[in-house]
């Protein structure tokens, strides 16, 4: 059981923090109440500006056994969600993991699961960092290592897949992983939870293993959790609404992968305090499941008495009572003694008498007043205010940056240049010390929602849509490859960024946009990165031009792709059908792009061996191509090669051969006997005719 309740300790050193002790006290109440068998949930929302991070960060601090030896019991992990892309959930799972993990919990059987999936569903993307990781690099890779250690690992590995069927995938040829020979004994107990990737002796589907994921991620805390029963763990979830801004909700096919893949690892998990910080309640306390969980256990997070907002003052220290009075006046949320205190409005009234008594000057009571009596007129006017303390040459840079979702060093450099702005480019980490600004773990920095906004009311439309236009341009030429080999996590993470900031600039052409920029990493094989894009490309298109549309169609075709590509065919083949039936009705039967999605429906079919149901839509597709496109075209010859396939999938070779052989012809002609197309087509018949003859020979 946890030990008992710590003793009241004075405020720490750091940043400032006050009051809040209705809020301190329900997560400390939850804390020393978590109990073994089972998760809980505590939710602390508020409306942008109110110090909800600023309260993450404080339990986080005030935990922390370093500052309060009692709660050495927990096992503390940091979830921060500012800006980072919410739409791959098993990114999400490796986010969770990496915390735990620093905090001395081991995942093997995450680990191992882990790897199966992204070997087999991600090609060539990078294995993500692993804190602590439990698997070690494969013999090729261990260039310190000495030859007998590796020989070692290698025989645990095959001695482990041995004993655990299915695991084989992690010894084949180009492998990157091994087991290490002092992890065998851990492996051994864990193995029932192993079992759980396999069924009759086979890896289950792989849709089936990434749904799996959470619930291993779950098994390996539970697992320490039996093994120290005294321990609990927390994880603490900053801005978690951004999962459903970006990730859409609603029907099947829009499901939210990412907040599904947290329900179900929070579910699964002994012993585990979840403690959100959202601007919102958490809508899983609309779903039955979940409705006694999240009932009361939800609390608003407000602005600060006047009481609180004072004592906050007087620790910056500002001695002068006139002064915290009208400092604190101008940070409520309206006029009026009984509004509440913003925290973000006191701390920039705070930086604006820095800057204020930086220069010498005076400062009285006048020196922060404010005329505006809403929030967003006095955010807007405060803003205003400090940026224009902080000079004209940083003030545009700001105002530039404001635009951007999040900018690192060379965006910096970038917007200083083009617009000749005269900041001194070693400015970065000046910026970077800023009140509103925070610096992610990539180096990214990420400026207050609350104040990019403000700052953007501000701009013209010109220098709205100039900024936007430029920062786009840089990350565009960042997201640029010359070969999809050149594909990085650097490549991704621009495309990104020059993904939102060409949503900015309207919905309309972004479909093309996006088909055109995200083509070398489709083709680099990063479908989780394609399916994240499109995911939130689907969101917003439907939602600006409704379901009658082709962009919209063509939305839920390339998240239909992303997922059929990693394997995920169950998953993408609603998807599929839903565009076929959009483009069907949008853009006739008589259509290119209505033929292709007869095709992809058909292949996403024939990948979940449903020969039979995809040869009529294989033959439709063939059938528009024909009258369309005419005989002479690409397209027309993979309509051929496909019904040849899937013929040749159930069997029928004599019917297949002709095709293939017409596929064969048209793509010769066409594309020439070289090209890697009709080399595909070569192979396919030469195969078919094997077939046939390996058949009539019995």
């Amino acid at each position: 059981m946890p030990p008992p309740r710590r003793k009241p300790c004075p405020a720490g050193t750091g940043e400032i923090f006050v009051n809040r002790e209705a809020s301190k006290k329900v997560f400390e109440d939850a804390v020393f109440s978590i109990p073994a068998d089972r998760s809980i949930v505590r939710v602390f929302y508020g409306i942008g500006g109110q110090g909800k991070s600023a309260l993450c960060r404080e339990l986080l601090r005030a935990t922390n056994p370093a500052v309060e030896p009692s709660y050495a019991f927990l096992r503390r992990a940091e979830l921060d969600l500012h800006r980072r892309p919410k739409t791959d959930p098993d990114l999400l799972l490796v986010w969770i993991r990496n915390g735990f993990a620093s905090a001395g919990v081991a995942f093997p059987a995450f680990d191992l699961a882990l790897a199966i999936i992204w070997q087999a569903t991600r090609g060539e993307e990078p294995f993500p960092s692993l804190e602590n990781a439990w698997l070690a690099k494969s013999a090729d890779t261990l260039v310190n290592v000495a030859p007998d250690a590796v020989k070692v690992l290698r025989e645990v590995t095959e001695k482990t897949v041995e004993t655990i069927p299915g695991l084989g995938i992690l010894i084949t040829k180009g492998s990157k992983w091994v087991i290490d020979k002092t992890k065998r004994a851990y492996l051994e107990r864990t193995r029932p939870h192993l079992q759980e990737l396999c069924r009759s002796g086979e890896l289950k589907k792989l849709y089936e293993l990434s749904e799996l994921l959470p619930w291993m991620l779950a098994q390996d805390l539970n697992h320490h959790l039996a093994d120290h029963p005294a321990e609990r763990f927390v994880l603490f979830i900053d801005e978690y609404e951004g999962v459903f801004d970006e990730g859409g909700a609603g029907a099947r096919w829009r499901e939210n992968l990412f907040d599904r893949h947290m329900r179900e690892f929070v579910r699964e998990t002994n012993g585990l305090l979840a403690a959100f910080f959202p601007r919102e309640k958490l809508p899983w306390g609309n779903d039955p499941d979940w409705r006694a969980d999240l009932d009361g256990a939800q609390h608003l997070i407000g602005g600060l008495t006047a009481k609180d907002a004072d004592e906050w003052l007087r620790k910056v220290p500002i001695e002068d009572p006139s002064l915290r009075k009208a400092i604190i006046d101008s940070a409520r949320e309206s006029v009026g003694d009984d509004s509440p205190v913003y925290p973000l409005l006191l701390e920039l009234q705070i930086e604006h008498g820095r800057e204020l008594a930086a220069r010498g000057n005076a400062l009285t009571p006048e020196s922060f007043y404010i005329a505006s009596d809403t929030f967003e007129g006095r955010c807007t006017e405060l803003v205003q205010r400090v940026l224009r303390d902080y000079g004209d040459e940083l003030q545009v840079t700001l105002e530039r940056l404001s635009v951007a979702n999040r900018f690192d060093r060379a965006a910096f450099q970038h917007v200083v240049s083009v617009f000749g702005t005269g900041l001194p480019f070693d400015s970065f980490e000046r910026i970077a010390g800023l009140s509103f600004i925070t610096k992610s773990q990539d180096g990214f920095l990420v400026m207050h929602r609350v104040i990019a906004d403000a700052i953007q009311s501000m701009l013209s439309k010109e220098r709205y849509q100039s900024s936007t236009e430029a920062l786009l341009k840089h990350y565009e030429s960042r997201a640029a490859v010359s070969s999809p080999r050149d594909v990085t996590d650097h490549t991704i993470s621009a495309l990104f960024e020059a993904a939102y900031l060409r949503r900015q600039i309207g919905i309309d052409g972004y479909v093309d946009w996006l088909n055109q920029k995200a083509a070398p990493v489709q083709m680099a094989a990063r479908f989780a990165a394609g399916e994240q894009l499109w995911r939130e490309t689907l969101h917003l298109v439907e939602e600006k031009f409704g379901e009658e549309h082709p962009s919209t169609a063509a939305s839920y075709n390339n998240v239909a792709y992303n997922l059929n590509a990693q394997g995920r065919y169950e998953e993408a083949e609603p998807l599929y059908r839903k565009a076929l039936d959009i483009r069907a009705r949008v853009l006739g039967e008589e259509h290119p792009d209505t033929a292709a999605s007869y095709n992809n429906v058909a292949s996403n079919l024939n990948a979940q061996g449903r020969y039979e149901e995809a040869e009529p839509l294989y033959r439709k597709a063939l059938d528009i191509s024909e009258r369309v496109l005419g005989e002479e075209h690409p397209s027309t010859a993979a309509s051929y090669n496909n019904v040849a396939y899937n013929l040749n999938a159930q069997g029928r070779y004599e019917e297949a051969e002709p095709l293939y052989r017409k596929a064969l012809d048209i793509r010769a002609r066409v594309l020439g006997e070289e090209h890697p197309q009709t080399r595909v087509i070569r192979s396919n018949l030469q195969k078919c005719t094997e077939d046939k003859t390996r058949e009539k020979l019995g």
